[in-house]
């Protein structure tokens, strides 16, 4: 009862805290602070030649007497736009990069003309002069939508030359820990798609190897709607890949090189004709870089204490590349037939060492045993996807279908030498000990979906879809090791398993949105149903899960006045174990630290509440939100010492975990030459495992920040500095420290602004440890490491054909935003 009555005043916490007045984006008050009806404006801007529709073009609406300003909106794929505006006469100002602006005057609004239609707005092409004139902006670096914030990672300096994974880890409320997994405001179930669907590049290698510069943009999506995947109990994040819309060929040529060794080629090209589109995309990745890692291990007896170090040394590298082509195919104006390919390969060779140092309790080292590991890796992947979309005469009703067919496979080879020492360093004469471990994995993966959009009087919309998600990985994992007596290999049972994983999940959702009068709403309700079987070949252990869910979402919007509104929303979203939390035999690199997998792991569930606020003004933006996240049965990786001293690290389901946080995201242009964004995350969590036997509650606050400090210099040279840091978080048996690092990118444009060279500092004073701490009842841990060598060097050299650099918008009120009152997702 008492937790029932915590809930229900932390949501009523919520909607008092509604009340406070928002700022509606794609909208603003009049300046005589009228209040009244409103009247629409539609149209669509393209190319002169009309057949290439121009997105994120910007659209001002300007009063016809003084030319102020009154709202705004930018295009959105399809170049149509929406404004709203009070009775009067207006001018329109449209204007795109590379494109002469068009002024268009004699726009009345009333009563009488409450929905004003403009022809099909052309814009002329500017490329007879671009190279007489600075250019230097696209879209804002970061964008709002109702349900979603959208980082334009294109111009970004501190991404040249690095992958993916470097470019999550500089993205606001995203962190990237020492393993690869990406967390999302301090949670980890976090759902990855690539162009908004599931990919094979979604896992930490995946996106280690996909390069930063053919990434567009990434969303940022922390309460999604019904019309979402429910996957994902920490939200969304999705990353949309590079395509351009101009016609004939345009693309870009990436090389970078670096230290400690990191070297990327890649090349993207587009051509255009009038009903087809060809793109395609390919990358080259050689890397060798290193990794340290410290362990300190105490261990209590009831007469003595053992201590235990490990000193790792490790170098991870080798050469991956991938390769995307497809092509759009418009069979008329109203559909579009999509289809590509993607297909990754990886051959890595991973080196290894660790040094176990052994200590009495008056810390006097005893023995040392060092091993030496060497693993060779061979995977690869395909994508394979085909996209259908069907307009209609109304441009809000839409039908759309996928089909995706993923498959891959993975081959690990791992040879162990374990030798023994005294501690002076001499051999003990025993013999080394031999290991290998061997680990074959094949996955595959088919994905149907349709979703049909319908309108309903002015301001409604129905939209409902299906989903199927087939999914089947085998892994083999055998452990062996060699008998001198026998002179042969034999396997150790209790460390080898051929484990099977088979997944399928079936959806149905709906979402009605609608407005009435200065009131509007988006409902939706989406169903899952999930079966999971797992078997362990060898000893024949199945365990097979089967449940169905409902997952509710609501969007809240209340207008008090032009410029002014409330928002509100909630929606339900679970995390399922995923293939690696359930898989018990996957690592035994170190034979005395072990992570494992549970069978038993049951899906986490969590309830999401959020309220926002977006403010623009002439030379910032300003977006808050406060959030609060209710999760039951948390996964959560636990540590137990065994009675062999070995380390078992194994994922759990804890009984409870609320945050409550605060989140900021400010964009700042001091000067015309200066842009400065800073964001923050201040949140507080309370964790409730004693369901694993630990007692109490864990209580923490903490919080994540970011300062992005962008210099556009004479003689086009750009510098931009990055501060990143992670405060210190709390788990039921220890803390993770705070982290500090600093980034550095510069950049100098060439050849007439066709080319690019940059450099780029990671890490500039070498500060990114992880260090964590963990505490039982008979043992406490120290540990630290990095997840690569962190601080890198890199130049990299761009080279534009036919295309315009990608810059960030000096954003200011009116521009750099989506959304209005449009209630949709992705």
């Amino acid at each position: 009862m008492r937790k029932t009555l915590t809930h229900i005043n932390i949501i009523a916490l919520f909607l008092f805290l509604s009340s406070s007045l928002i700022a509606q984006p794609g909208q603003r008050g009049s300046r005589n602070g009228q209040s009244g009806e409103l009247f629409k404006i539609v149209g669509k801007v393209s190319d002169q030649s009309g057949e290439n529709q121009l997105e994120y073009a910007t659209v001002t609406l300007l009063k016809a007497n003084d030319s102020s300003a009154v709202t705004g909106a930018v295009t959105d794929t399809q170049g149509a736009f929406e404004l709203k505006a009070p009775a009067g006469n207006y001018i329109l100002k449209v204007g795109f990069l590379g494109f002469q602006s068009q002024m268009i005057d004699g726009i009345a609004l009333n009563k009488d003309n409450p929905v004003f239609e403009l022809p099909n707005i052309r814009l002329e092409s500017q490329e007879t002069t671009l190279d007489e004139v600075e250019i230097r902006a696209e879209k804002s670096r970061m964008e709002f939508a109702l349900d979603k914030k959208i980082f334009n990672v294109g111009a970004d300096l501190a991404n040249n030359g690095g992958n993916v994974s470097d470019l999550l880890d500089n993205i606001p409320s995203v962190t990237v820990d020492i393993e690869g997994e990406v967390s999302l405001r301090g949670n980890s179930g976090v759902r990855i798609l690539i162009n908004g669907k599931p990919s094979s590049f979604n896992n930490a290698d995946g996106l280690k190897q996909l390069p930063a510069n053919l990434i567009d943009k990434v969303e940022i999506i922390t309460n999604p709607s019904a019309r979402y995947e429910a996957e994902g109990s920490a939200g969304i994040i999705n990353i949309v890949l590079k395509k351009e819309q101009r016609k004939g060929w345009n693309g870009t040529f990436d090389l970078s090189t670096g230290y400690p060794h990191r070297h990327n080629a890649s090349v993207s090209l587009n051509h255009r004709r009038e009903k087809i589109n060809f793109f395609a995309s390919a990358g080259a990745r050689y890397r060798w870089t290193p990794r340290n890692s410290f362990e300190h291990r105490e261990v209590y007896y009831p007469d003595s204490t053992a201590i235990l170090d490990q000193e790792g040394l490790f170098y991870r590298g080798g050469l991956s590349g991938n390769l995307r082509f497809g092509m759009d195919f418009n069979i008329d104006e109203k559909t579009t037939l999509t289809g590509s390919v993607r297909y990754r390969k990886g051959l890595d060779k991973n080196t290894g060492q660790i040094d176990y140092l052994r200590y009495d309790r008056f810390e006097n080292l005893g023995l040392v045993d060092i091993r030496k590991t060497l693993e060779g890796e061979d995977d690869n992947s395909f994508d394979y996807s085909l996209n259908f979309e069907r307009k209609f005469a109304n441009k809000d009703q839409k039908l759309t279908a996928d089909i995706i067919y993923s498959s891959g496979g993975e081959t690990e080879s791992m040879d162990a030498e374990t030798s023994f020492l005294n501690g002076e360093y001499e051999p003990l004469g025993l013999r080394s000990l031999q290991q290998r471990i061997n680990n074959t994995e094949l996955e595959r993966e088919l994905t149907l979906q349709a979703n049909y959009e319908h309108p309903i009087g002015e301001d409604g919309k129905f939209e409902a879809g299906y989903r199927t998600g087939l999914r089947t990985i085998g892994n083999d994992y055998l452990v062996e090791e060699y008998n001198y007596e026998l002179d042969s290999w034999g396997t150790l049972e209790n460390l080898s398993n051929d484990f099977s994983y088979e997944e399928a999940i079936h959806a149905l959702y709906s979402t009605f949105g609608n407005k009435i009068s200065k009131f509007s709403y988006q409902i939706g309700l989406r169903g899952e149903y999930t079966q999971i079987n797992t078997l362990l070949k060898n000893t024949n252990e199945r365990n097979d899960r089967n449940y169905l869910n409902v997952f509710p979402s609501l969007f809240l919007n209340y207008e008090i006045n032009p410029g002014n509104a409330l928002q509100w929303n909630y929606s339900r979203r679970i995390r399922r174990p995923r293939f690696w939390d359930l898989n018990p035999f996957f690592t035994y690199a170190n034979p005395l630290s072990i992570r494992s997998g549970n069978p038993d792991l049951d899906p986490e569930f969590a309830h999401s509440l959020e309220l926002s606020h977006i403010k623009y003004w002439k030379k910032g933006s300003l977006s808050s939100s406060i959030y609060y996240r209710h999760t039951d049965g948390v996964i959560s990786r636990i540590n137990r010492l065994t009675s062999e001293g070995v380390n078992l690290m194994k994922p759990e389901n804890l009984n409870t975990r609320d945050d409550v946080g605060a989140e900021l995201s400010l964009n700042y242009n001091p000067f015309e030459w200066w842009d400065v964004t800073w964001s923050a995350n201040f949140f507080r969590g309370v964790i409730n495992a004693e369901n694993a036997g630990f007692t109490g509650t864990t209580k923490f606050l903490s919080y994540t920040s970011r300062l992005n400090s962008r210099f556009s210099l004479a003689n086009d040279l750009d510098i931009q500095i990055m501060v990143n840091y992670r405060g210190p978080e709390a788990n039921p048996q220890g803390r993770r420290q705070a982290i500090l690092f600093t980034d550095l990118g510069i950049n100098k444009d060439i050849l007439k602004k066709k080319a690019t060279i940059s450099l780029r500092i990671t890490d500039i004073f070498n500060t990114t440890w992880y260090r964590n701490e963990t505490f039982g009842e008979d043992f406490y841990i120290f540990s630290e490491g990095q997840w690569r060598s962190r601080r890198q060097a890199s130049v990299s050299f761009s080279y534009r054909l036919n295309q315009n650099k990608r810059q960030g918008r000096k954003g200011g009120r009116g521009e750099g935003f989506e959304g209005g009152d449009d209630m949709d997702g992705m």
